[in-house]
């Protein structure tokens, strides 16, 4: 397992003391490169409409702005099963160094480039850092928790996750004020983490030797692992909806807000924030929620929610409803990427942890990538007020998608009471 070093034994209470601190750094360290991952490709959102304004003449370049924030997510996707597999097989603290690095490099060169397609190439560099970086985040998280620890766990870095959307968008949104070429420097600060990593994290792997001779020898074991690739598989699928939905306000949000006569970037960064703060407080009470709902349940009552409050968005008649449409889908964000990735770190065998969150890395991104590719089509024939209608009902579908999943009962189901998992097995 990747963590605290074995050569640091807990001996007396001096090692005691150093271990925790350690350990408490290493959280730090996770979190931190957690809170850079999902909105990292954001940073610059606030700048959009600034940058169109600068490369007007760019054929299609209200599209190619757009995928400013999203092709980063082309990167990851090639990316990711390599890193997965490098993860399983090598180093995690190396490759997460690694990573980190290349975000902050390569993020950083948007703000000396002023050619639109060579900002673009390093676009999809910069998924590379931010694949390396969320994989092996949360499989280290998967390696050193378990149980309603590892659940904790997972709630605090969501979390991050909003935070960090939330102190990316509004600084973001503040230097965009200066120059559009301003929030590209943002990316520096993953090299702040480096040094936590290097001090904190074990370069060891945990022998795999156990786990190997205790393979599936019986037919229970081998029906485990059918319902597991079920759930895998049903966590992919609403993970790739939930952000195609959710990138819609980073990628289109500010030109809705420029035609309700909107032009402060500051201010933009800040309301697209809204939905990253409230997944904060969604991604902290997944926990709560959890000890009543199964994941299946929590998917059903707040992927409801959280089409709900996007659908508001093709409504909202001024900025006041538009915010309270912003905090529903915030809130129903938060609760359903803390309680899938979860759901994840419970079912995921450690043997293959990267390969498996590789996966979700993948179609986490891939969702940010198809987000303004399938909302171009709407835009042809209407609004962004209809693209915001249609995929606010496509949410509340998916939701109405987990209650039929629910009652028909195939795949395992877990409620947690008082922090203690309890398994509902499936009859079929």
């Amino acid at each position: 397992m990747e963590g605290i070093s074995p050569e640091r034994p807990a001996i007396n209470g001096h090692n005691k003391n150093s271990t925790q601190k350690y350990e408490s750094l290493k959280l730090i360290v996770i979190l931190s490169a957690s809170m850079l991952t999902i909105m990292g490709a954001a940073a610059v959102a606030p700048a959009l409409p600034k940058m169109l304004e600068y490369f007007a003449d760019v054929p299609d370049a209200g599209l190619l702005i757009s995928m400013i924030v999203t092709l980063p997510a082309l990167g990851i996707i090639i990316s990711s099963p390599f890193i997965g597999i490098l993860a399983d097989k090598y180093s995690k603290k190396n490759l997460l160094i690694a990573s980190l690095a290349t975000f902050a490099l390569v993020g950083a060169t948007g703000a000396i480039l002023n050619t639109l397609y060579v900002i673009l190439a390093f676009r999809v560099l910069l998924g590379i850092g931010i694949a390396g970086m969320s994989i092996c985040a949360t499989a280290l998280l998967a390696d050193n928790y378990s149980g309603a620890e590892l659940k904790k766990k997972i709630g605090l870095q969501s979390a991050c996750m909003g935070f960090g959307a939330v102190v990316l968008e509004v600084s973001g949104g503040a230097l965009a004020d200066i120059s559009w070429h301003a929030p590209f420097y943002i990316y520096l600060i993953a090299m702040l983490i480096i040094p936590g990593a290097m001090i904190s994290i074990s370069g060891s792997k945990k022998k795999s030797g156990q786990g190997e001779g205790q393979k599936d020898h019986s037919n229970g074991q081998m029906k485990n692992k059918q319902l597991q690739l079920k759930s895998i598989s049903l966590i992919y699928v609403a993970t790739f909806v939930l952000m195609v939905l959710f990138f819609s306000v980073p990628t289109k949000l500010p030109f809705v807000l420029d035609e309700k006569g909107i032009s402060s970037a500051f201010l933009i960064g800040a309301l697209i924030s809204i939905p990253g703060l409230f997944g904060t407080v969604g991604a902290l009470g997944h926990i709560r929620v959890s000890r009543y709902l199964s994941e299946v349940k929590t998917n059903l009552f707040f992927f409801i929610m959280f089409g709900a409050g996007i659908f508001t968005l093709s409504i909202a008649p001024d900025i006041a409803t538009l915010i309270i449409g912003l905090i529903i889908a915030g809130i129903g964000f938060g609760v359903i990427n803390a309680t899938n990735l979860s759901w994840l770190g419970r079912i995921a065998p450690e043997r293959s942890r990267g390969k498996i969150f590789s996966g979700f890395t993948t179609v986490l991104f891939l969702g940010q990538l198809a987000s303004p590719l399938i909302i171009q089509p709407i835009l042809k024939t209407g609004t962004l007020y209809d693209a915001y209608a249609f995929l606010g009902i496509a949410g509340i579908v998916l939701g109405l998608v987990f209650g039929v999943v629910s009652i028909i009962d195939i795949i395992e189901q877990t409620i947690i009471i008082a922090e203690h998992p309890v398994t509902v097995e499936s009859g079929k």
